[in-house]
């Protein structure tokens, strides 16, 4: 009993709040994107080969459950549009996987690629594993005539000893039919710890929001980031029974400003290197 409450403690802090997964809006197009956007692919079950690399397809279902399985999200700030990541997985292993990450502005009729962006090595892990990717269609306004559009990659540690996990998010816009990056990287969700497997440790928790706001710089609105932090310490109490005690923090709003480039991300608000 003590193991299981403890185990429901450490799995909600690590956990936090549920990200729900985004609509697969490819349904049974996901074989004619991959041709259009690479038409040397060759098809073989559900995947295709391009080059070295391989593509998954997602399954009917579209769980989620595979992170190195392409998805789609219709994009609400232009209905005509469809953004689309594919892996390109040159290595998918036990002890490590490796690939790059296309990210892909598709014309929702057509089918036909619009922009793209290569994330060279973009899916490379190892003990800290890419477990999920989504994309953020939130409306991230940069100019009253030009949105942005996020991209969140979960991240998942692999000690039971020392949980870890992140969500890290970076925003993209189309510039002249080209796809670049205006903020690159930032952790919008974090937790970590110690324990010993059974009760005992300390927990901490961080979450990250952005909203746009009124004031500009180089043209573009600054990103306002608000934050939440607690600490969690479980013990074993009298009755033999796991207890937790929470500590919520309070931490200073960060201003974002674009340089005319990008938006330069703060050091302690950067993703794990």
């Amino acid at each position: 009993m003590l193991k299981t409450q403890c185990f429901l403690i450490v799995a909600a802090l690590l956990l936090g709040t549920p990200i729900a997964h985004a609509e697969d809006t490819c349904g049974n197009k996901a074989a004619t994107i991959v041709q259009q956007a690479y038409p040397g692919a060759k098809a073989s079950a559900d995947s295709f080969r391009v080059g070295d690399a391989s593509i998954t397809l997602p399954t009917a279902d579209a769980s989620g459950d595979d992170p190195h399985a392409l998805i789609c999200r219709a994009w609400p700030a232009y209905p005509q549009r469809l953004l689309v990541a594919v892996p390109l997985m040159t290595k998918i292993d036990d002890d490590g996987n490796e690939g790059d990450l296309d990210v892909l502005v598709i014309d929702r009729n057509s089918l036909k690629v619009q922009s793209r962006l290569r994330l060279h090595a973009r899916m490379n892990d190892d003990a800290v594993r890419i477990a999920d990717i989504q994309f953020d269609t939130a409306r991230y306004r940069l100019t009253p005539d030009q949105s942005a559009f996020g991209l969140r990659i979960s991240l998942e540690g692999s000690s039971r000893p020392d949980p870890f996990g992140e969500v890290d998010l970076s925003l993209y816009m189309v510039d002249h039919d080209r796809l670049r990056p205006v903020l690159d990287g930032i952790v919008t969700r974090k937790n970590g710890g110690e324990w010993d497997t059974q009760c005992a440790g300390t927990f901490d928790e961080t979450h990250r929001t952005l909203a746009m706001d009124a004031a500009t710089h180089n043209g573009y609105a600054d990103i306002l980031v608000t934050e939440k932090a607690s600490s969690t310490t479980a013990s074993v109490g009298k009755n033999g029974d796991c207890q937790q005690k929470i500590s919520k923090q309070d931490q200073p709003a960060y201003r974002l400003s674009y340089d005319g480039k990008t938006y330069p991300v703060p050091k302690a608000l950067k993703p794990l290197e």
